[in-house]
Parts: structure tokens; C-alpha cells; sequence
């Protein structure tokens, strides 16, 4: 009998270790399969980037594999992943700037447009997701699904894409453009990206956004690329193979410190005290969203998980959508390289109290985002601890010049003024226009987005000042240019004798 039992064990070991052998091999040979995309497969963790590099928040992914932070439930897997290996492999080099050979960001000089002074060339969506049309638009017919009566909407099937009333738009260089891993991480509407790529930046940009699309497919899933360079610095051809990036596809700040690197001495002489035009690329951004409403943020801004959908209900809503001239305000706060990423407000806070979180740019410039109430923000959490729907917390009652927050509007609202370039009177002279010509910031909650990292105050260089001064002595003809516009000066900026 003990013979009998022996045997029954040995014979069940011997069954459960040979299909455990043909699992590995599947699993081999589908890793293999999919290696000729740097490695792209799932199973691992995915790494939210410190400003170190390292990993943090919700896990971390290393060598060449890729995060799991995504998923295809829009488009069809083998076709996607046939999509982006034909698009990132489909040339060995960088390419250049005669923009007439094949393969992905391709641009053709002959063709893009000018900024308004032209300074800028621009070239829109050198780069369009499959998926970014179907987000941005009503499709014809109706989605897969139930119809809910009670919202006079389609709910859609899982896993079906349906158009969303708001896009993410945002800008960057070629230096921060490792942050785009994070933002399309958990926003699921359509992402409008403008890079500024000036001289080899822009071949290197070309191979690092490639990179990008291969190693984390959440990204080229939903967003638009758009390129521009200034007119004396066109784009150059840096030869860079792109088969060979995608060896490190769990290290995105790592490859893209290697490419950066091929800037030349006589190039950074002049690159690093270029004025950013950051309002022309905010525009642009702006000008190639397709939805009512857009939020517009930095590229290092990250939103929480689930944002993207509860702020959709939001602006669907009568409250939303009978108020014409409301921007809405989504607080911002700064998080420790330490901490985890936190999915809502009674993490945040737990955060805030053991001082591994605060209000955006609170010790760098307190005025930036004074006005957005963070304490009565916070004070809804002992109201309202279990509060999941999107709402408006309160209005911004102290409104001041300086202020800057990242907010959701509809596309109508006044452009950002494309004299204001560099540092200083960016951001804050756009939202100061919005508050002369009648809108109003409501503050919502219990959402909120995230920059990575805290904040210190550092010493500027000369040329950064040098720019902040241009761009006050451009106020001073902004304001009266404000004021004979819309008949209004609220912030008492403009005096009597100038009138």
C-alpha cells in the first residue's frame, strides 16, 4: 500500500513538472516572438520615474522588458504590435531633416506651417495614434453597448473606445521628454504633445519618441505628436539606430541621457540660453486637441488613475456644461521621490501630514498657486470622505496676477501670447487675460494631478533673469493691450494716467 502511494506521488510530480516545462517553452518562444520589439511583453511591474531615474511609486520593471501599466483593450494585439514594429523599425537611423525618407515622425520641410511671428516652423501630427480619432470624435454609430436613459448616453461595452468631451494637451523639449511615460499612464482620453526639437534635437527627438512608442505602447496608443524648431536652426540628421535603444526599454531616462549626449559643445553654446518658446508650443498643443474641452498641463504633471474618466462624467454633466466661461481648476500637488503614488484624496493627505506632499510650487513661489484654496480643498475630506464623483469644491475668490493654475476649459478661451517666450509672464498672463474677459476658476474635487518630486528654490542664471526682465518690459504693453480689448481692469494693473 505505502509502494502504491509512493508511485501515485512520483507519477503526479512527474505530470505536473512536464506541464509546468511546456508553459516555460510557450512562454519562451512568445518572448522571443515579441523581442523584436525591445522586449515588449507583459508581466512585469510597472516603474514610476523619480526625478533620480529610479524606480518608484507602484513597482518597478528593469533590463528589457516593458511595463505593464498598459493595456490594448482598444486595438486589436497582434495588429497594434504589427503596427508599431513596422513603425519603429522600419529604418535603422535617425533619418533627417530633408524629411523624404520613410519611417515614423517623418517630416517634409516643403510642407508644416508658421507660428504667428514667423519665428517657428510647425509640423502637426507628424505622429497620430490609431486610436486618437476615435477618442476625439462622435462616431456615427452608436458604440457597442446599453443605452442609460437616465445620463441619455451610451455606455459602452468594455473594452470598446469611445470619444471623451476632454483632451490632454501639453508641451516639452527634447531634455524632459522622458516624462511622457507617466501622463498617457493613466489618462485614457486623447493626449496632444508638441515637442520643440531645434537642430539635431530634432533627429534625436525622432528616434527617442520611436523608442518610446516600442517600449511603452500605452503611449502610442492615444497621442499626436507634433514638432517645431525655429527657422534658424532647422532640423539635422544624427545617425542613431533605434534597434539598439530598445535593448533598455525599462530604463527611458537612462536612453535618453545616451542621446543627448550627441549634442555637440558648439550646439549647447547656444541651445541652453535659446528662449523655450513655450506659449507657441502650448498653442500648438491647444490648436490640434479636437474635443469640447481641454486640460492643459506641463509634461511633468501626472495625473491619478481614474482621472481621466471622472473628470469626462464631470464636464458631461448640466453643471459643466451650462457654464460657459468656467475654467476649472484641478489642484497640483508635489510628491516625495520616496512616497508611493496616491490614487485619492485620503492618501494624498495622509501624505501631506507626514510631510512627503504639498500644494504645487508652495516653497519655490507661493503666488502661483495661492489662490487655489488648498485648505478648504482639503477640509472636504472630514465632509466628505467617501466622495468619489467629480464636483465643484468652491470658486477662487482671492484671484491674483501671479496665479497659474492647470485647469479644464473649452477651446474658445483667449491663446497664449506667443511674444512671451522663456522664462516669466507665460503661463499667468494667459490665465490673467481669461480672468479680465469674464471667466471664472472653479476649484473641483476630489480629483487632482501630481508632480513628482518637491520643489526648492534655486539661484537663477543670468540669462533666465535676463529673459523674466524682457518678458516684464512686454507687460507692460500686454495689460493696456488686455484692457482696450475687453473695457475691464479688475487687478487694478493698468493706471489712470495710462488710459
Amino acid at each position: 500500500m505505502m509502494l502504491c502511494k509512493l508511485w501515485g506521488v512520483g507519477m503526479f510530480s512527474i505530470v505536473a513538472l512536464t506541464a509546468s516545462n511546456i508553459l516555460l517553452t510557450l512562454r519562451l518562444l512568445r518572448v522571443k516572438d515579441e523581442g523584436a520589439l525591445g522586449g515588449c511583453r507583459d508581466g512585469l511591474s510597472p516603474v514610476f520615474l523619480t526625478a533620480s531615474g529610479t524606480g518608484g511609486g507602484s513597482g518597478s520593471g528593469s533590463g528589457s522588458g516593458v511595463n505593464k501599466g498598459w493595456s490594448l483593450t482598444h486595438t486589436n494585439q497582434s495588429e497594434y504590435l504589427s503596427f508599431l514594429r513596422n513603425l519603429t523599425l522600419s529604418s535603422t537611423s535617425a533619418g533627417g531633416g530633408s524629411g523624404r525618407g520613410g519611417g515614423a515622425f517623418s517630416i517634409d520641410r516643403s510642407k508644416g506651417r508658421w507660428d504667428s511671428r514667423r519665428k517657428y516652423r510647425i509640423h502637426d501630427h507628424v505622429f497620430t495614434s490609431p486610436q486618437y480619432g476615435i477618442l476625439s470624435f462622435p462616431q456615427p454609430s452608436p458604440p457597442h453597448g446599453t443605452y442609460n436613459a437616465s445620463r441619455s448616453k451610451w455606455v459602452p461595452r468594455r473594452g470598446v473606445s469611445t470619444p471623451t468631451p476632454v483632451c490632454l494637451a501639453t508641451q516639452t523639449s527634447l531634455d524632459r521628454l522622458f516624462w511622457l511615460t507617466q501622463a498617457p499612464r493613466h489618462w485614457t482620453g486623447p493626449i496632444s504633445v508638441a515637442v520643440f526639437a531645434p537642430d539635431v534635437e530634432y533627429s534625436l527627438a525622432r528616434v527617442y519618441l520611436q523608442y518610446l512608442l516600442a517600449c511603452f505602447p500605452y503611449v502610442g496608443e492615444k497621442v499626436s505628436v507634433h514638432l517645431a524648431y525655429p527657422k534658424e536652426h532647422p532640423p539635422k540628421q544624427v545617425p542613431v539606430v533605434v534597434g539598439q535603444l530598445l535593448k533598455a526599454c525599462g530604463e527611458p531616462l537612462t536612453v535618453l541621457k545616451q542621446l543627448l549626449r550627441h549634442r555637440q559643445p558648439k550646439m549647447l553654446s547656444w541651445r541652453e540660453k535659446m528662449a523655450y518658446p513655450q506659449n507657441m508650443l502650448r498653442n500648438v498643443a491647444r490648436s490640434n486637441c479636437h474635443t469640447d474641452f481641454v486640460f492643459l498641463v506641463d509634461v511633468d504633471i501626472v495625473p491619478i488613475p481614474g482621472l481621466s474618466t471622472k473628470l469626462s462624467n464631470f464636464l458631461d454633466s448640466e453643471q459643466a456644461r451650462k457654464c460657459r466661461k468656467c475654467a476649472f481648476v484641478v489642484p497640483t500637488y508635489e510628491v516625495d521621490e520616496r512616497a508611493h503614488l496616491p490614487h485619492n484624496r485620503s492618501e494624498l493627505l495622509r501624505l501631506t501630514s507626514k510631510g512627503l506632499a504639498r500644494p504645487f510650487h508652495q516653497k519655490v513661489f507661493v503666488h502661483n498657486q495661492h489662490a487655489t484654496n488648498f485648505s478648504r480643498w482639503e477640509a472636504r475630506e472630514k465632509e466628505f470622505p467617501l466622495e468619489q464623483e467629480v464636483t465643484i469644491s468652491h470658486p477662487v475668490t482671492n484671484f491674483e496676477f501671479f496665479y497659474e493654475p492647470f485647469y479644464v476649459a473649452r477651446d474658445d478661451v483667449p491663446q497664449h501670447d506667443e511674444r512671451f517666450v522663456g522664462y516669466g509672464f507665460t503661463r499667468n498672463t494667459q490665465v490673467y487675460e481669461m480672468f479680465v474677459s469674464g471667466y471664472s476658476f472653479q476649484v473641483l474635487a476630489p480629483i487632482f494631478t501630481l508632480h513628482w518630486g518637491m520643489q526648492g528654490k534655486m539661484g537663477r542664471p543670468a540669462w533666465r533673469e535676463k529673459q523674466n526682465n524682457a518678458n516684464r518690459r512686454l507687460f507692460e504693453g500686454f495689460k493696456k493691450e488686455v484692457f482696450a480689448r475687453y473695457q475691464r481692469d479688475p487687478l487694478h494693473m493698468v493706471k489712470k494716467n495710462n488710459r
